[in-house]
């Protein structure tokens, strides 16, 4: 199955507008080797169409977009949010606007981040790569809370590295400590990647000391 998706009718939490959306209903546990990044294997990385709406009414993106806004319908009716265009790739970005709105710093972090995963679909390198310098300026913006989240920290490293900034990995990352063993070597890895001006996607199983179940 993977994943079965569904019709339903959801109240925008920006303008009050009902629409039908499309929602996934059921999906599979994931057991595939995620990137570096979390980016999941197929066949789940295919229903990433699906991880965000958009109000037809007044555009308000989200991952559902009965989530209450923090703002008025004005916002995403706005030319700065309408900016980054209405293909998947700018939708994501709209989503990451809204979530930095709704001061949900992470999830703004991830959605510009999906973005560019759309980006990457398309071989579009240079867009990619915007899309995650726009996830690094919210990483940047929201530094003191993002720090709390040791998952956010460590993607930071993978957005500097997939965005060509490898003397900022280097500098942010030698001797960074981590609780965890894992994190550890994941960011030892990924500070051998920059060393090597390496911006390509790489496998988690790829890391030596770690065996992805």
């Amino acid at each position: 199955m993977a994943f079965r998706t569904e019709e339903k009718e959801l109240v925008c939490g920006a303008c009050g507008e009902a629409s039908l959306q499309t929602v996934v209903a059921e999906f599979d546990p994931d057991e595939s080797v995620p990137d570096l990044d979390m980016r999941p294997d197929e066949p789940h990385r295919s229903y990433i169409k699906y991880w965000v709406m958009e109000c037809p009414h007044c555009g308000y993106c989200n991952a559902s977009i009965d989530i209450p806004a923090e703002f008025t319908k004005e916002y995403p009716m706005s030319e700065r949010y309408r900016k980054p265009g209405d293909d998947l790739a700018g939708r994501f970005i709209k989503m990451s606007l809204s979530c930095e709105k709704n001061k949900v710093y992470n999830e703004a972090v991830k959605a510009a981040l999906y973005a560019a995963w759309v980006c990457d679909n398309g071989n579009d390198e240079k867009r990619a790569a915007e899309c995650r310098r726009a996830a690094l300026k919210i990483y940047d913006s929201h530094k003191a809370v993002l720090s709390e989240d040791q998952n956010i920290v460590l993607l930071a490293a993978d957005l500097m590295r997939r965005s060509g900034d490898f003397e900022r990995v280097k500098k942010e990352y030698k001797g960074k400590y981590f609780p965890s063993t894992l994190y550890r070597l994941i960011a030892a890895y990924q500070m051998g990647l920059a060393e090597k001006g390496d911006s390509s996607c790489h496998k988690a199983d790829e890391i030596p000391g770690i065996a992805i179940k």
